[in-house]
């Protein structure tokens, strides 16, 4: 597996190198924005790991890049707090999102998540298509059907999405979510969960702001339902 590291502090790309080479990993080395994107049309990497604050171009602008040319699997390294950079990331399209300082443990952890992700699918007893009520989803396309208008779903989307309605009717915790579908459980991300179930709500909810298929649990988590119980909370 390749994986680019984009990051202008030299000593972070060198531990990181370090780390990742010393567990089997091929790696692909950029200290600013622009070189990032150059790098990433050249080698193709199976992953890219970015840095926000970069010269030239900062992280958010070399995602974005990268998310309208392919479906590039991104992990954000950044030492912001706050909880709006996060969210941006993945609305730009990253898959992850870890705040530094961070152990090599927790790297690899995410990393290993990753790739599962990508070389899973998320069916269940080999089933692709699961409908529930007007929705319907085909895991293997990624593709997801309201009353048979058909939706583009992202990867992390069809595996979230299949998740809610194989359980439908049921309460799934937000650490529940993050261990099945972001494949670790070392943290409760809720804005990872908020944010992918506001995208998914934007694409099957006739109403995005009143949601009736997707609904939101205060302080527990999510549940889908076919039709939404009177007096549910958005």
């Amino acid at each position: 597996m390749r994986i680019l590291v984009a990051d202008d502090d030299r000593d972070q790309v060198d531990l990181l190198t370090y780390w990742l080479k010393g567990n089997g990993y091929d790696m692909v080395r950029a200290f600013d924005g622009e070189q990032a994107v150059q790098k990433w049309r050249e080698t193709k990497p199976d992953l890219v790991i970015l840095d926000v604050e970069m010269p030239k171009m900062d992280g958010f602008e070399v995602c974005r890049r990268m998310s309208a040319e392919s479906s590039a699997m991104v992990l954000f390294l950044t030492c912001r707090e706050r909880e709006v950079d996060e969210v941006r990331a993945l609305d730009l399209g990253a898959d992850d999102y870890l705040r530094k300082p961070f152990s090599a443990r927790q790297l690899l952890a995410r990393i290993r998540a990753l790739t599962r992700r990508a070389t899973t699918t998320p069916h269940v007893n080999a089933q692709s298509v699961v409908s529930v009520g007007p929705i319907s989803l085909d895991s293997m396309r990624h593709e997801v059907a309201r009353n048979g208008v058909k939706v583009r779903l992202t990867p992390i989307e069809s595996r979230l999405l299949h998740l809610l309605l194989t359980h439908s009717g049921q309460v799934l915790t937000t650490e529940t979510i993050v261990e099945r579908v972001w494949g670790y459980d070392e943290t409760s991300d809720t804005s990872l969960v908020k944010t992918h179930i506001r995208h998914l709500r934007q694409k099957i909810e006739p109403e995005p702001n009143a949601p009736q298929y997707i609904l939101t649990v205060p302080g527990v988590g999510y549940t889908f339902m076919a039709q939404a119980p009177s007096g549910a909370h958005a």
